[in-house]
């Protein structure tokens, strides 16, 4: 749980430095996406990298709030960065040779995202993420995601957003036993997620 929250610590410092990079007279041409989305969401060991060698399956509720951040996009730029923090509640937990468990899923995910607005008031963009996650608090898993999003604007700031997500681990590191690391029995992840969000900074809508 130590590593869980120093690797925390050290995904905000680096963010925040991001932003702070950006001077104080520049900063009206940064667009800033903050949101938080309400998700249900299934772990499965059938779509895995590498191949499942068993089967196993967990759903649950998550909570998850995120921010997008864009350069210069009221001057044509579409590419930014995006990172969130997930947290997950399950209520169901299946497994042959392995279990998923029922501890809060915990993950913490960032990369870039691709952005567009095909009609008014409507954004869908694209997430492409790595993750760091644990299930267990017994090791930390490192992922892959893509999230397909639509924002829906109510107005120039606060939106709608819709969600659907596919990522998976590819490898863990176990904090104790006989490996560094493990590359079997790792779940992939799918979620689908309603929340709303508030727009700032250089360009809205």
């Amino acid at each position: 749980m130590k590593k869980i929250c120093s690797l925390f610590l050290l995904f905000s410092i680096i963010l925040t430095s991001l932003f702070a990079a950006n001077n104080a007279q520049n900063y009206d041409t940064i667009s800033l996406y903050f949101h938080g989305t309400v998700m249900a969401d299934a772990f499965t060991s059938s779509f895995t990298l590498p191949q499942k060698n068993n089967n196993a399956n967990r759903e649950g509720v998550a909570v998850k709030v995120g921010l997008d951040a864009f350069k210069n996009e009221d001057l044509g730029a579409k590419f930014g960065l995006t990172a969130d923090l997930a947290f997950d509640i399950p209520f169901r937990s299946v497994g042959d040779e392995v279990d998923f468990g029922k501890r809060p899923y915990l993950g913490i995910s960032g990369g870039m995202i691709f952005r567009s607005r095909p009609w008014d008031y409507i954004d869908i963009s694209l997430g492409v993420k790595g993750v760091i996650s644990t299930l267990d608090y017994e090791s930390i898993s490192l992922g892959i995601s893509l999230e397909p999003q639509a924002d829906i604007y109510f107005d120039d700031y606060i939106y709608l957003k819709l969600s659907l997500s596919y990522g998976s681990d590819f490898v863990r590191f176990p904090f104790k036993g006989e490996y560094f690391l493990e590359r079997s029995n790792l779940p992939s992840r799918f979620t689908l997620g309603v929340g709303c969000g508030y727009a700032f900074g250089g360009y809205s809508k």
